[in-house]
């Protein structure tokens, strides 16, 4: 008798293992059941059903900047980044890291001896979006979608 009840629980732990990792890469197995039992909105004769992909992100790493003021380092930004980007065009932007890698240094290398003087601290939100902004200059719209700061620190 306990060795059923041990047989029980493990199938059903298998069985919710595979249930959760199937949601997990966004298929629902319960789709027909439910559409066949009524809790499931029918979907309307020839109705294309909406994918959504969960986010996926490049890792892009360290940005390290220096920051000159009077001809001399005066300061040294460090920001760990994440991309988030579609799905599909990962791969592409992973192999065009270099690239970004010479624009982010560039440009930072410009804003941040104006925008950290006078004490002023980093602002993340401004310097994520102005970052998101170069990205589409450098890549085309449409390939990074959002460009996270994970850390950063002014040293």
């Amino acid at each position: 008798m306990i060795r059923l009840v041990f047989i029980i629980i493990a199938f059903l732990l298998m069985m919710g293992g595979l249930v959760g990792g199937l949601y997990f890469w966004g298929i629902d197995p319960l789709e027909k059941f439910n559409s066949l039992i009524g809790n499931a909105p029918a979907a309307p004769g020839g109705a294309a059903k909406v994918v959504t992909t969960p986010p996926s992100f490049v890792e892009y790493g360290l940005l390290s900047v220096p920051v000159i003021e009077d001809h001399e380092v005066r300061r040294q930004v460090e920001i760990i980044l994440r991309l988030e980007v579609p799905f599909e065009k990962r791969e592409i932007v992973a192999q065009n890291i270099p690239r970004l890698q010479n624009a982010y240094l560039q440009d930072m290398m410009e804003y941040l001896p104006i925008h950290l003087r006078n004490g002023r601290r980093l602002d993340p939100v401004g310097v994520s979006q102005r970052l998101l902004k170069l990205s589409e200059r450098t890549l085309g719209p449409g390939f990074v979608k959002g460009v996270l700061i994970d850390q950063s620190s002014v040293k």
